[in-house]
This record gives structure tokens, sequence and C-alpha cells, in this order.
């Protein structure tokens, strides 16, 4: 299949997050496996720029990146420097024209037949209104937030909804968020498909040790902290088991914002556990499995708009232990008593029985990594590139409608 394809998104490494990584091991492998791939990667910058200053084109591997900087005011500046600052609907027209503008801008010059968007908004609505306007499919990846959250604001739903309507296929990470979409959004049942995440068991290899202040069993969480992770539901949780065991809380990454901190901080302290947790700050994604060798057991709470956390899929192809809540693609993952335990969201009690369970017993917590090891070694790349395949078969095989500007 001879189409070239551009993926859109708001993130793209070195830029930290699930989307961006997502976008990254998506975009290779298409190109790996012979499609035409650019991506267009749309950044936030506080400062407005000409546009032909504002964009930066280089060849990364098979795939050409081009890095847009889209003016969007940090929150409070444009009020401390004028008694008429805009309004955040003004911000968004202004952010949202610009953004179209880079992309049409693209699209006239490469002649893409498939934009693909990872994220509803801003991406997918993006997307959908160039794809409209000149004729290229469209395929709108919902990875999380932009139904879990966006479904509730006010400002965005509108951004949200068309991106739905005006894709040509949708897919998600998660079947509960195609449903929340399907159902109490835009009807997309009949475009739409699940696809899970993948993880590359060759490249996930540990190098070195890292030389961390451990004690007892290694218990914890990885990824990019914030509040919709949970993490005060498994604190709760080790308060209660503090006088029969032992273990050392271990946080693998860092905080998604530095508001996320305190909080966290605070809920530390209150439950008596600061002595006894390491968070280690930012961790490059090939060295996250020399972290992730150190855990007995990872624990993934989250509350609400989760996907298919790759680190997760990271630890059970390590045979670690995971606990997880019955959140986004997490029981699609997750065999409760095969290959982890599921919890309900938001219930520090089912995390302390489960965390009791597998500390307490030697052979379900063997069963259990074993199990998880299995289940990781079917989530390869070849098995993700088929599914994607599927889906630019289908959306390729539909005619183009060109229309000259």
């Amino acid at each position: 299949m001879n189409l070239k394809t551009c993926l859109v998104t708001g993130q793209y490494p070195p830029q930290v997050g699930g989307v961006g990584h997502s976008a990254h091991r998506v975009a290779n492998l298409l190109a790996s496996r012979g499609l035409q791939v650019h991506v267009v990667a749309l950044q936030k910058h506080v400062a407005p720029l000409p546009f032909d200053e504002s964009y930066t084109s280089t060849q990364e591997g098979k795939v050409l990146v081009h890095r847009v900087k889209v003016y969007h005011p940090a929150p409070g500046a444009e009020a401390a420097a004028s008694d008429a600052a805009p309004s955040e609907a003004e911000i968004l027209t202004r952010y949202n024209r610009e953004m179209f503008q880079a992309l049409e801008h693209f699209h006239l010059r490469y002649g893409y037949d498939v934009l693909h968007a990872f994220f509803l908004y801003p991406a997918g609505f993006i997307a959908g209104l160039v794809g409209r306007m000149h004729g290229a499919q469209v395929i709108a990846s919902i990875r999380g937030n932009d139904v879990g959250k966006y479904a509730f604001d006010p400002l965005r739903l509108p951004f949200v909804r068309l991106s739905l309507e005006n894709a040509d296929y949708v897919t998600s990470v998660a079947t509960s968020l195609t449903e929340l979409a399907d159902r109490a959004m835009v009807p997309i049942g009949h475009k739409a498909k699940t696809i899970l995440n993948s993880v590359d068991l060759a490249r996930l290899r540990p190098q070195n040790k890292p030389d961390l202040p451990l004690k007892g069993k290694v218990i914890g969480s990885a990824g990019l902290f914030r509040y919709k992770k949970g993490l005060v539901y498994l604190f709760k949780a080790l308060a209660q088991l503090q006088e029969q065991h032992d273990f050392t809380i271990l946080l693998a990454g860092d905080f998604f914002k530095e508001e996320d901190r305190e909080p966290h901080m605070q809920w530390l302290r209150e439950y008596g556990l600061m002595d006894r947790t390491i968070v280690t700050g930012k961790i490059a994604p090939q060295r996250m499995a020399d972290y992730l060798q150190l855990f007995d057991v990872l624990v993934f709470p989250s509350l609400f708009s989760e996907g298919c956390p790759l680190s997760m899929l990271e630890a059970m192809a390590l045979k670690k232990v995971i606990i997880g809540s019955r959140a986004g693609a997490i029981p699609e993952v997750i065999r409760d008593h095969e290959n982890g335990l599921l919890v309900r969201a938001g219930s520090s009690e089912d995390i302390a029985r489960a965390l009791g369970e597998v500390l307490s017993e030697a052979a379900l917590f063997a069963r259990l990594g074993n199990g998880a090891a299995q289940t990781a070694a079917e989530m390869t790349p070849e098995r993700e590139f088929r599914e994607w395949m599927a889906v630019y078969e289908t959306v390729g095989a539909r005619p183009h409608v060109h229309r000259e500007r």
C-alpha cells in the first residue's frame, strides 16, 4: 500500500507524555513497513511568530517531522500585560486558526492521502477540517483525556464532537473510551476500532541497575503522575500495611506538572510514608526497563481517562506483578488472578487486600508474574501493525474527493 500519511499530534519526543510516545511508536512502525510517513507536531508557544519562522522540518530515520510553534499565551500572561485581556474563547480561536493554517500548508505542499490525528483536540479537530477541505481521509485516535476529560469541558466539547463527526475512521486505545464517545457524544460504532498498545520485547532489556536505597519489597508505580492516576488510594492502602510489611514506595517517573507534586507530597506526609518513598524524576524511555526491574509489585490505580499504559505493559514483560484498577484498557489487558489483580477504581480497601494477597502468597506472586509475561509476549509490534494496516486499508480503499483551492 503506497499511502502518504501524516500523523498530527500535540506531543512528540523529546516532549514527554504518553500521546507523544504512542505517536512516535506508530509513526516509526508504519514507516519501517514501507509507508511514507510525516509527522506534524503542534507545540504551544508563548510568543507569536511569523509562520515561516514558526516551524522546522527534520528527517528522523524514515519519518519527516515538522515541529510547529503555535501561539498560545501562558495562563495569566495576557491579563498581566493588558487590562483588556482576551477571553479563553478568543485565545482558542486564534490557536485553532493558526494550527489549521499550519496543517493546511503541509498538506498542500506534500499531498497527504491520510491525516491521522493522535488525540481528538486539537489534533483531531484540525485534521478533520483540513481533510474535509482538501479531500484527505481522516483517522482520529482517542487516547484518554480527549474523551474522558473533554467530554465535560464546555469549551472543548464542540471541538471533540466535530473531530469525531469529521473522521472517516476512529480508533481508540481503550474500548471504554470508544463506548463513552459513541453513547454520549457522537455515534461512531460503525467506524471505530480499539487498538491496544504494543511492547517491543527486543528493546526492553535492562542495561544498568540504578543505585537506590531500597528496603524490603519495592511497591509503587511508573509513568507521569497526576490526580487521575489515583496514587492517593495506593498511599492509603500502604498506610494500612506498614505495620505488617517492610517496603519501599518507588515512583519511577515524574509529576505531569509541577503543581501536581505538592498534593502527592502532602498525602505521603499525611499517611506517614515520606521516609519510605523515592521519586526518581523524569526517566528516558530507553532507560525505563532499568527502573522497572527494581519493582516487586506495580500498582496502576487510575481513576478515569486512562488509555493503555505502556509502562504497565513493559512491567508485565519483565514478569512484574501488576495490580490495576478497572479503568481504560487495564481490564482489557489484565485478567484477574491470571496475569494480575483487578481492583475497583478509587478503592484503597481493594488495593490493600490485593497487596496483602500477593505479598503473603508466594505461589500466587509467581503465577501472576509468569502470566503477565505471557500476555506481554502476545502484544507485539507486529500485532499492532496488522491492526493499523487493517484501518489504513479500509480508508485507503475509499475514493478521495480532490478539491482545488
